[in-house]
């Protein structure tokens, strides 16, 4: 499995929050899950940076069963609409974005 994480790394201020997370939810995810492919889509808002670590104010991750899987997606114009819906609510965060992809090594429940 392929995790492709998107980071905002900066803030929103506080005035933006509930604006800016609303959007996220409404209007991000529900694209988020329309790529062709993608096992799951999760978004997590940051509530404390730990032992001086990057101020990340939200991570975005979509599962892929492979590389192939998620580049295949990427070719789709859906990649396209969320780029374009993410551009929508930028103004509204200082700070950069930035992505990963990484391959899953571990993923367990715990009962």
């Amino acid at each position: 499995m392929i995790v492709r994480t998107a980071y905002l790394e900066g803030k929103v201020l506080p005035q933006n929050v509930r604006q800016f997370d609303a959007f996220i939810a409404t209007e991000v995810v529900p694209i988020m899950k329309r790529f062709p492919g993608v096992r799951s889509v999760r978004v997590m808002r940051e509530q404390g940076i730990e032992d001086g670590g990057p101020s990340l104010y939200m991570t975005f991750e979509s599962v892929y069963d492979s590389v192939e899987a998620m580049n295949h997606a990427f070719t789709f114009p859906v990649r396209q609409e969320l780029k374009s819906k993410m551009q929508e609510i930028l103004p509204l965060f200082e700070g950069r974005l930035f992505h990963i992809t990484q391959h899953l090594v571990a993923d367990e429940s715990v009962a």
